[in-house]
């Protein structure tokens, strides 16, 4: 009896660990340039709220040698990240190093390549992505939409 008893907690423990684990879910989700064009394809991405993402952007780019990335950004924030980010420079990649208004980011690359960020997805609602490359945000925009 005494063993049942110092094995309920251990039990009950690990339960709640495992219940804890299958409701945050592993999203991929995957994102390229619209060839050449200062495009995103696709221009929406759906996520749950708090799943751990991992997104891999692909610069399909072939003849421009324009560098692109992703950058998420919370609400209504896109533009002003973009103006900030002119001022950071080329050597800061175009954004405000620990600029609060950037949820992630991938670093800036060149035709052919592929780089990837992972997050934690935030609170339900609909929040604007863009390309930080100076010019580029008016264009290079998109939504990713978190889902309760």
């Amino acid at each position: 009896m005494l063993t049942s008893l110092l094995m309920l907690p251990v039990g009950f423990v690990g339960y709640q660990v495992f219940a804890a684990s299958v409701l945050v879910p592993d999203v991929e989700l995957s994102v390229a340039t619209d060839g050449d064009l200062l495009a995103f394809k696709p221009t929406t991405l759906v996520c749950p709220s708090g799943a751990h993402v991992s997104l891999t952007f692909f610069h399909t780019g072939k003849y421009i040698r324009q560098e692109h990335d992703w950058v998420l950004t919370v609400p209504g924030q896109a533009a002003a990240v973009a103006k900030t980010g002119l001022k950071a420079g080329e050597r800061a990649g175009y954004l405000r190093p620990g600029d609060r208004r950037v949820l992630a980011a991938t670093r800036l690359c060149g035709k052919g390549e592929q780089v990837s960020v992972q997050f934690t997805a935030p609170s339900p609602g609909s929040y604007p992505f863009m390309c930080s490359y100076p010019g580029h945000g008016e264009f290079m925009r998109g939504v990713l939409n978190v889902t309760p």
